[in-house]
């Protein structure tokens, strides 16, 4: 029974620790798309949000964006804890 407990906790740091990984270093286009998405808000389609900072952490990313009109920070955090589809919204 011990040695199932220890077998059970090694397998979930192994999958915390991938996880973990896959988050920071995995290719982030499509949640800057999204959060670009954010960051312009109502001001149309020819709003061009440029990320002048990133921070990406396995809990998150967060980007500081210039849009035409403003400068915005944008959080984008995944449904669960470290798994599923971003969400994005302003900070």
């Amino acid at each position: 029974m011990k040695r199932a407990g220890q077998i059970t906790i090694f397998v979930l740091c192994v999958l915390f620790s991938v996880s973990a990984a896959v988050n920071v270093m995995a290719d982030n286009s499509e949640v800057e798309r999204a959060a670009a998405a954010v960051a312009c808000g109502e001001q149309g389609p020819n709003c061009r949000a440029q990320v002048t900072r990133l921070e990406r952490t396995p809990f998150g990313q967060t980007f500081e964006m210039v849009t035409p009109k403003r400068t915005v920070d944008v959080v984008c955090r995944r449904a669960f804890v470290m798994v599923g589809e971003h969400a994005c919204k302003l900070r």
